[in-house]
């Protein structure tokens, strides 16, 4: 978690996260995203900081970039339950319904004892996502008995 390249050290690196994890909590996600995207650049190779930049993008609905920073940081940590559950999340949002599911039953997968908050996030989307694909069968039936 260090950058020997330009002398910043893991607490520091990590007090800057908390610094940005607290401006997201406050809702100042411009402040959070420089902090994040900073932090990214300094340690490329964290795959939190790129999980908390896609959560300021999920946060402001900017779901290509939230994606996109997800895809990083599950490439660098496959079990990152919460790029997962977020992932998927904008999954869903933008209608990819079984990329959702995927992910939300990875994030399950990688917490069978149901210890982390994040795997009822999970479950729930999951069973959001499940009513959406049904709600859409029911729909298609009429139309296939014309």
């Amino acid at each position: 978690m260090a950058n020997p390249d330009n002398g910043t050290t893991g607490p520091e690196l990590l007090e800057r996260a908390m610094e940005g994890f607290e401006l997201y909590e406050q809702g100042d996600y411009g402040s959070a995203r420089a902090i994040f995207e900073e932090l990214c650049a300094q340690d490329p190779a964290e795959a939190y900081y790129r999980t908390a930049l896609g959560a300021i993008f999920l946060a402001e609905d900017e779901l290509d970039p939230a994606l996109e920073n997800f895809n990083l940081a599950l490439a660098l940590n496959a079990r990152d339950s919460a790029a997962l559950v977020n992932r998927g999340e904008v999954h869903l949002r933008l209608g990819n319904i079984v990329e959702a599911a995927q992910d939300f039953a990875r994030a399950v997968d990688l917490d069978p004892e149901n210890k982390d908050p994040l795997t009822m996030r999970a479950r729930l989307l999951a069973a959001a996502a499940l009513e959406t694909v049904e709600a859409a069968q029911r729909s298609a039936q009429p139309e296939l008995m014309k």
